[in-house]
C-alpha cells in the first residue's frame, strides 16, 4: 500500500503524487481510492482504488536504477515488430506494464525506425509518432521527478543519452 505524498507511476498518467487515500464522493459503497495528483499536469486529478488488479501503480525508481538504465542502455534491446499489428499491439501493453525497461525499449525501437525512415526520406508513421511522444513523456516526467530536474534538461539528457 502506498502512503500519503508517495511519488507513484500510474500507467499511462504518468509521475503522480499520493494526495489522499480515502472514499471519494462519488463512490457508493465507501471503497478506497487513491487520489493522485500528476506532478506535471496540475490540471488532473486520477482517482485508483486501493484494492485494484486493473491499473498498475508502482514507486518512482530509484537515483542508483535511473542511472543503471542510462549506463546500461546499450543492453536494453529495442521494441519494433514490423507488422502493424503486432507493434500497437507490444506497445499498448509496455505503456500499460509501467515497466521503465520495456518503455526504453520502446523507445530505442521508435528511435531506431524514425532514423531508418528518415535515411530513406521517410516521416515516421502517425501512429509510432504518438507511442514516440506517450512513452517519452512517460520516461522523462520519472526521470526529472527522480533526479529533482525541469522537464527540458530530463528530455536533454534521455535524448542525449540514448542518440
Amino acid at each position: 500500500m502506498f502512503e500519503i505524498n508517495d511519488l507513484v507511476v500510474y500507467e499511462n498518467g504518468g509521475v503522480c503524487r499520493v494526495e489522499e487515500i480515502a472514499s471519494p464522493d462519488f463512490v457508493k459503497n465507501n471503497e478506497l481510492y487513491y487520489t493522485l495528483q500528476p506532478l506535471f499536469d496540475k490540471a488532473g486529478t486520477i482517482y485508483v482504488k486501493v484494492e485494484n488488479d486493473r491499473h498498475v501503480l508502482r514507486h518512482i525508481i530509484s537515483k542508483d536504477e535511473a542511472s543503471g538504465y542510462l549506463d546500461g542502455l546499450e543492453d536494453i534491446e529495442p521494441m519494433y515488430s514490423k507488422d502493424d499489428k503486432t507493434r500497437d499491439r507490444e506497445f499498448k501493453e509496455a505503456l500499460k506494464s509501467c515497466d521503465l525497461r520495456r518503455w526504453i525499449s520502446m523507445l530505442k525501437g521508435i528511435l531506431a525506425e524514425r532514423n531508418r525512415r528518415l535515411d530513406q526520406g521517410k516521416k515516421l508513421n502517425i501512429g509510432d509518432e504518438r507511442n514516440m511522444q506517450k512513452v517519452g513523456k512517460l520516461i522523462i516526467s520519472e526521470y526529472a521527478a527522480v533526479m529533482d530536474m525541469k522537464l527540458e534538461e530530463a528530455r536533454a539528457m534521455i535524448e542525449g543519452t540514448i542518440n
